[in-house]
């Protein structure tokens, strides 16, 4: 077995010089989640577009890191629907949610719990509620965040150098049976406390 860490081993997408927030907007967000969510935060607090994509990032464990390309013509066509209107607050442009973007998130909230969507949107259209509003709360905890980022770093190293490779190899396989045999356990338990 060569030593290079090989592509089947790989376990994210991004490497070396790949920026690690190229792209990811689109697979974090479905149609039109980004102007969803960028409401959910304003619905919380006025904010800046700085603010808004440090919250973001730090509410999907660092998997989702939003660009100025993506946030302020976001912001942009959330206030021309009047949506949103802006400020200048201490220099900065500050956006707070209106009352038409507190209805629009509450009935987008509401097809989402009940897993409708407005008869007015169609595939073509980019609208629709982000990612996880459809799916169960999957945001890590700083632990997992911590956890997340060094399984990242130590592959990055592993991709650059075959000594480090070779031990992050090691160090997944031994972590693969130690969680089988975990899960493996928690089944079994399961299994024996039904049958009683």
């Amino acid at each position: 077995m060569t030593k290079e860490w090989q592509p089947e081993e790989q376990l994210f997408l991004h490497h070396a010089n790949e920026r690690e927030g190229h792209g990811s907007g689109r697979r974090f967000f479905s149609r039109g989640g980004v102007k969803y969510a960028l409401l959910a935060l304003l619905e919380q607090e006025g904010m800046h577009g700085y603010q808004m994509m440090k919250a973001l990032e730090e509410q999907s464990g660092g998997t989702y890191k939003p660009s100025a390309g993506s946030i302020y013509p976001t912001l942009q066509m959330l206030r021309d629907q009047g949506f949103v209107e802006s400020s200048k607050q201490d220099g900065k442009k500050v956006f707070e949610i209106t009352e038409e973007g507190r209805a629009y998130l509450l009935e987008e909230s509401d097809n989402a719990a009940t897993g409708m969507e407005r008869p007015e949107q169609s595939e073509s259209e980019d609208e629709g509620a982000p990612f996880e509003r459809r799916k169960p709360n999957r945001r890590l905890t700083p632990a997992g965040k911590e956890l997340l980022h060094l399984l990242k770093a130590a592959e990055r190293a592993a991709v650059t150098d075959p000594s480090k490779a070779a031990q992050l190899r090691v160090i997944l396989d031994d972590l693969r049976v130690s969680l089988r045999q975990i899960t493996t356990e928690t089944d079994c338990d399961s299994k024996e406390g039904g049958a009683i």
